[in-house]
C-alpha cells in the first residue's frame, strides 16, 4: 500500500471495479467525455459537417426520370423492353383523351356543348421555345381527309384526274396507275386526327346545331363511315352506357369518348428533355415529347378544367399522356403539407414530454435541437447517397417521419437515463453525471440504432429499385442519426442542463430567475407516476399475467388467418389520388367500358422481313387464338389481303423475296387501307410514293388483352404473349410490352421478396441483438416480439384494404425498424437490474417504459394527419404505423413483461470472491475520516479481473488545516489497511479528481 499527500482542498474519488458483459458503457463514456466538456464546439462541428452533406447533394441530385422503372427491377422484361422501345421505337404521336357523361348524351344540346368544347380547343395557343404561337392545328397528328368539307373538292379531282372510272368500291392504289395514283396521293388535303361522334357530321358546327334528337339516334345506328376521313368506323363502339330498344338500335348513352391525336416533334425532342431535368421535374413526366407538346398538353387541361360545370348535368373527365406522372408525383409531393402539420404535433408533443411546466424546467429549445438532430441526419443522408449516385425517388419524401420517429425515441431514452440516476449521482459535476446517464443510454441507443440498421441494410439486397434505394436512404441515415444523437443532441442536452442549473428561463435564456424554486404541480410526471404506482404493479399480477398469454395467442392465431387472405398486388393506379381529374377519367372509363382491356404491342428490331413474314403470320394467329386476346391490329393480315388482290398471290405463310417484298410494302404504305400502318414501323430513309421501301429497322403489332381483374389471370396472360413470341424464334428483338405488365411482373415477385427481406430482416435481428444484448434467451425473446408484431400489422393490412406492393414493403421493412425498439430496450433494461424476475419486470417498465411508450406514440401522432391524404402512399404509411404502434407497443410493453416474469433469464452475472459484499454496490457505505463526506458514487468492482459494472464513490473534504489533513489522511489510511486486510470482496482506489494525492489499498 502507497499512499500521497494530500492538499486540504482535493477532492477524493473512490473506485470500485464491477462487470458488465459488454464494454459499450464505458466505450461510451470515454467517446462522450470531449463533447461534454466542449458541448459548443461539437454542435457547431456537426453543423458543419451536415451542411457540407447538404451542399454535396445540390450539385448531384439524381431521381428517376420514368415512374415504371422505380417499381421494376432493373433487368426485368418491362424494363429491359421499355428502355429498347425508347431507343429504337419513339412515340410519334400521342392521344389524349376525354369522356362526356350526362344521363342521355345523344341530346341536341349535349351534342352542341361537345362541339363548342372542340372548337375552344382547336382555338387556343402556346408559344414554343422559339417564340412562335402554336395550337392545335400546327401540332396535330394530320391524315388525308377524302370526306367533309373537302369532300366536293376531292371528288372533281377525281372526276379530273380518273374520268369516269368510279373506284368507290375499290382500293384507289389499285385501280389507277401507280404514278398517277401517287400524283393524287400529294394532292390529297390532310386533317387533324380526331375520333368522336361528331365526325357523324364531319364536324360540321352549322349541322350540328341543327341536328334534332330524331336525327341523331338515326345517323349513330347507320352511319358507317367517317365523313372526313372516308374509312369504316363503327360510332357506337365510342358510346358507354348505352341503351337499346328491343329491336337492337341505340336509343340513349350515359358516355361518350373523344380521341385527340397529336404529333411529336422529335427535333425538338432532346432540347426539351433537358429543359425539363433543368426545371428539377419529379422524375414523373414521360420524356417523350417536345416541351411545346408538353405545354400544349397542359393548356388542353386547363381548358377542360374551366369548361367543367357550364351545364348543369353535363361532366367533362379527361386525360393526357402526361397525367399520370404530374398527378401522383405532385400528390406524393404536395401532400407534404401533411407531413409538416404532423411535425407540428409532433414537436408540441414532444416538449410537453420532455420539459416541466414550469419557467426554467420547460425545455422548448431542447425538443427543437432534437427535432433538428433527425432533421441534419436525413439531410446527410440524401446527401451522400445522392453523391454515391443512389437515386430518389417519390416515396422517399416519407423518410424525415421515419427518422423523427427513431430519433425521438433516442431523445426520450437518454433523459429517461438521465432522471434514473440513483440519488447519489445528483451532485457530479454535470459532465461526470451526463457521463454516467450516457452509460446506460448509450448502451439502449447503440443495440437499437445497429439493430435497425442491419434490418435497413438487409433489405437494400433487394431486386426492387423502389425498395433498395428507400432503405440504403433509410440505413444510411439511421447511422446519421446515431452520431447526431451521440453528439449534436447530447451536446445540447449539456447545455440546456448547465441553463437548468444557471435558474435560466426556457424560452429566453438570456433571463434569469434568481431565488427561483420550480412549483409544486410542475414536479408531478402524470406519465411516470401511472408507471411507477399502477403499472409496473399491475403488470405483474397473476390473472393479469395469464390473461395476457391467452389474449396473445388468441389474437395471434386470428392474425395468421387475416395474413392469408392479404393478396398480392401491384397498380400503379393507386398512386392517383382519387380526387384527381384523372382518377375520376379512370374510374369512369373502366365503369362505362368494362370489356375494354389492357392495350399491348409486340415490338420487332431488324428482323429478315421478308424471309420471317410466315413467323410474323404464325404469331398473328396464334394471338388471335389465345382466350386472355380481345382482338389483333397486326399489318401483315391486310398486306396478305392487299397482295393479292394487286398481284393474285397468296403470301399467306411464304417467304418473299427481299426486292418483291419492298415494292408491296412500298405500294401497300400509301394505300388506302395500309396507310394507317405506317406509324407502325421505323425505316432507314423517309417513305416515299410509288417507291420501294428502305431497310425496316423497327416494326410493331398492336392487340388487347380482354378485362382481367385477378392477379394470376393477368400474369398468365402476360406470360401466355411472352411465349408466343419467344416460341418464333425470331432473328433480331422480339418482346410485348403494355402500360400494366410493370404491375404484374411486380406482382410476380413483390412477394418473393417480401418473405425473402422479412426473414434476412429477422435473422439481422436476431444477430444484431444476440451480440449487443449479450444474452441468447433475451434476443430470441425479442425476435419473437418483432415477429408477433409484423403478423399482427400484416393481418391488419388485409382487414384494412391493402394488399402487398412495393410501399406495403417499404412499411413492413419499417416496422421491423421500429418496433424491434420497443422490445429490445425492455429487454435489455430487463437484464441490468436485479432482484426476483416479478421485481425486475416491475423495475423495468418503470424506468424504460415512459420512454418506449413516448416514443411510439410520438410517432404515430406524427402519422396520424396522413389519414386525410389522397396519396396511397401516405394512407398505407399511416395504416401500418398506426398497426405497429398498437401492436408493437402491446408486445413490448405489455407481452414481453409477462414473457421475462415467467421464464427471463437471469441478469447480468457478478462474478466475486469468496467473501461477498451484502450491499448492492450502490449502497457501499465508506467509514471516512472526521473532515470527509461522502458526496456521490460510481463504483468499480473487480472482480477476476473482468469488469462488469462501474460506479464512483466521490468523496470531499472540509478544508482543514495541515495537522488535520495529516490526521485525517493517517485515518483514512488506517481504515483503509482495515478494509484491505479484512479479506473483503473489493479493493479500493482513492484518486484525487483535482490536486489530490493518490492512495493504493
Amino acid at each position: 500500500m502507497s499512499v500521497k499527500e494530500m492538499t486540504p482542498s482535493s477532492k477524493l474519488t473512490a473506485e470500485l471495479n464491477f462487470t458488465y458483459p459488454m464494454k459499450i458503457p464505458e466505450k461510451f463514456f470515454i467517446f462522450v467525455t470531449p463533447i461534454l466538456w466542449h458541448p459548443g464546439n461539437v454542435a457547431a462541428a456537426c453543423l458543419f459537417a451536415d451542411f457540407v452533406c447538404c451542399g454535396l447533394s445540390e450539385t448531384t441530385y439524381r431521381t428517376w426520370e420514368r415512374p415504371d422503372t422505380f417499381w421494376q427491377e432493373w433487368d426485368s422484361d418491362y424494363a429491359v423492353t421499355i428502355q429498347w422501345q425508347r431507343e429504337n421505337f419513339p412515340d410519334d404521336e400521342r392521344m389524349e383523351l376525354a369522356l362526356f357523361e350526362a344521363d342521355n348524351i345523344l341530346t341536341p344540346e349535349y351534342i352542341r356543348q361537345i362541339s363548342r368544347i372542340r372548337h375552344a380547343i382547336r382555338e387556343f395557343n402556346i408559344t414554343d421555345r422559339w417564340g412562335r404561337e402554336r395550337n392545335q392545328s400546327s401540332m396535330c397528328a394530320s391524315i388525308p381527309a377524302l370526306g367533309g368539307k373537302d369532300g366536293e373538292k376531292i371528288a372533281k379531282l377525281r372526276r379530273s384526274m380518273f374520268g369516269n372510272k368510279d373506284p368507290e368500291h375499290s382500293q384507289w392504289s389499285l385501280a389507277f396507275p401507280l404514278d398517277v395514283y401517287c400524283m393524287f396521293y400529294n394532292l390529297m388535303p390532310t386533317q387533324c386526327f380526331e375520333v368522336s361522334i361528331l365526325d357523324i357530321w364531319g364536324y360540321d358546327e352549322t349541322i350540328i346545331n341543327q341536328l334534332t334528337q330524331e336525327q341523331i339516334l338515326n345517323d349513330i345506328n347507320t352511319a358507317t363511315k367517317s365523313l372526313v376521313f372516308d374509312f369504316p368506323m363503327n360510332y357506337t363502339k365510342f358510346l358507354g352506357g348505352v341503351s337499346r330498344n328491343s329491336t337492337g338500335h341505340v336509343v340513349g348513352a350515359k358516355v361518350t369518348m373523344y380521341q385527340w391525336f397529336m404529333k411529336v416533334n422529335r427535333t425538338d425532342l432532346d432540347v426539351s428533355v433537358d429543359i425539363m431535368h433543368d426545371e428539377k421535374s419529379t422524375g414523373m413526366e414521360d420524356g417523350q415529347a417536345d416541351k411545346a407538346l408538353l405545354d400544349w398538353e397542359s393548356e388542353w387541361i386547363n381548358v377542360l378544367e374551366s369548361l367543367q360545370g357550364n351545364i348543369p348535368g353535363f361532366g367533362i373527365f379527361y386525360s393526357a399522356v402526361r397525367s399520370y406522372g404530374e398527378v401522383s408525383g405532385s400528390t406524393i409531393l404536395g401532400d407534404v403539407w401533411y407531413l409538416i402539420i404532423g411535425d407540428f404535433i409532433f414537436i408540441f408533443y414532444v416538449q410537453v414530454v420532455m420539459g416541466k411546466f414550469n419557467l426554467v424546467e420547460s425545455r422548448g429549445f431542447l425538443s427543437c435541437m432534437g427535432i433538428l438532430s433527425t432533421v441534419l441526419a436525413c439531410s446527410a443522408s440524401f446527401g451522400l447517397c445522392q453523391v454515391v449516385g443512389i437515386m430518389y425517388g417519390p416515396v422517399h419524401s416519407i423518410l424525415p417521419l421515419i427518422m423523427l420517429g427513431l430519433g425521438v425515441d433516442d431523445m426520450f431514452v437518454i433523459m429517461q437515463s438521465m432522471r434514473n440516476l440513483p440519488p447519489e449521482d445528483a451532485d457530479l459535476p454535470l459532465p461526470q453525471r451526463m457521463g454516467s446517464a450516457m452509460r446506460h443510454a448509450g448502451v439502449a441507443i447503440t443495440v437499437t440504432s445497429l439493430t435497425d440498421f442491419a434490418a435497413f441494410a438487409i433489405g437494400a439486397s433487394t431486386v426492387l429499385p423502389a425498395l433498395r434505394s428507400f432503405c440504403i436512404y433509410s440505413a444510411v441515415g439511421i447511422l446519421f442519426l446515431y452520431m447526431m444523437q451521440s453528439t449534436f443532441f447530447v451536446a445540447w442536452f449539456t447545455l440546456d442542463q448547465k441553463r437548468i442549473l444557471d435558474h435560466r428561463n426556457g424560452s429566453f435564456p438570456c433571463i434569469k430567475h434568481r431565488n427561483w424554486t420550480p412549483n409544486e404541480c410542475s414536479q408531478r410526471d402524470l406519465q411516470q407516476m401511472f408507471f411507477d404506482k399502477i403499472y409496473s404493479k399491475f403488470i405483474v399480477k397473476d390473472p393479469v399475467r395469464v390473461c395476457v398469454i391467452l389474449a396473445t395467442i388468441a389474437m395471434t392465431a386470428v392474425s395468421i388467418w387475416g395474413v392469408w387472405s392479404l393478396r398480392i398486388e401491384f397498380n400503379l393506379v393507386w398512386f392517383i389520388p382519387q380526387s384527381s381529374y384523372l382518377f375520376q377519367f379512370l374510374t369512369r372509363a373502366l365503369n362505362y367500358f368494362p370489356e375494354a382491356g389492357e392495350m399491348g404491342t409486340v415490338y420487332f428490331g431488324n428482323l429478315s422481313y421478308a424471309e420471317e413474314l410466315p413467323k410474323l403470320g404464325r404469331l398473328t394467329d396464334n394471338l388471335n387464338a389465345n382466350p386472355y386476346v380481345l382482338g389483333v391490329d397486326s399489318w401483315y393480315d391486310h398486306l396478305h389481303a392487299y397482295t393479292y388482290q394487286d398481284t393474285g398471290i397468296d403470301i399467306k405463310g411464304k417467304e418473299l423475296k427481299e426486292d418483291f417484298f419492298n415494292n408491296i410494302m412500298g405500294k401497300f404504305l400509301f394505300s388506302e387501307i395500309g396507310s394507317r400502318f405506317k406509324v407502325f414501323f421505323h425505316f432507314a430513309e423517309p417513305l416515299i410514293c410509288g417507291e420501294p421501301i428502305s431497310k425496316i429497322l423497327s416494326s410493331s403489332i398492336e392487340y388487347q388483352h380482354k378485362r382481367l381483374d385477378e392477379s394470376a389471370d393477368q400474369q398468365r396472360a402476360m406470360d401466355d404473349i411472352k411465349q408466343l413470341v419467344r416460341d418464333e424464334e425470331f432473328s433480331a428483338f422480339a418482346a410485348p410490352l403494355a402500360m400494366m405488365y410493370s404491375s404484374y411482373e411486380t406482382d410476380r415477385i413483390i412477394g418473393v421478396e417480401l418473405y425473402r427481406n422479412l426473414g434476412l430482416a429477422m435473422l439481422a435481428v436476431l444477430i444484431m441483438t444476440m451480440l449487443l444484448i449479450a444474452n441468447v434467451i433475451t434476443s430470441f425473446y425479442v425476435l419473437i416480439c418483432v415477429t408477433l408484431t409484423v403478423v399482427n400489422v400484416m393481418a391488419l393490412m388485409a382487414w384494412w384494404g391493402l394488399t402487398i406492393d412495393i410501399v406495403s414493403c417499404i412499411n413492413i421493412v419499417l416496422c421491423i425498424g421500429l418496433c424491434v425498439d420497443y422490445s429490445a430496450h425492455i429487454g435489455l433494461h430487463f437484464m441490468t437490474v436485479q432482484g426476483t424476475r416479478k421485481e425486475r419486470v416491475s423495475r423495468t417498465v418503470r424506468e424504460i417504459g415512459p420512454p418506449v411508450f413516448n416514443g411510439a406514440l410520438s410517432t404515430v401522432l406524427a402519422f396520424i394527419v396522413l389519414a386525410r391524404s389522397d396519396s396511397h402512399v401516405f394512407v398505407s404509411f399511416f395504416k401500418i404505423f398506426f398497426g405497429v404502434f398498437i401492436y408493437g407497443v402491446y408486445h413490448g410493453l405489455v407481452f414481453l413483461p409477462v414473457l421475462l416474469s415467467y421464464i427471463g433469464p437471469n441478469a447480468y452475472s457478478f462474478k466475486s470472491h469468496p467473501t461477498k459484499i451484502d450491499a448492492p454496490p450502490a449502497d457501499i457505505l465508506l467509514d471516512l475520516p472526521q473532515g470527509y463526506e461522502r458526496r456521490n458514487s460510481i463504483v468499480d468492482i473487480k472482480a477476476d479481473d473482468h469488469i462488469e459494472e462501474r460506479r464512483i464513490f466521490r468523496i470531499e473534504r472540509d478544508h482543514v488545516s495541515s495537522s488535520e489533513s495529516s490526521s485525517s489522511n493517517n485515518s483514512l489510511h488506517n481504515r483503509s489497511s482495515q478494509s484491505s486486510s479484512s479479506g473483503g470482496r473489493s479493493s479500493l482506489q482513492f484518486v484525487d479528481d483535482t490536486d489530490c494525492d493518490e492512495i493504493t489499498l
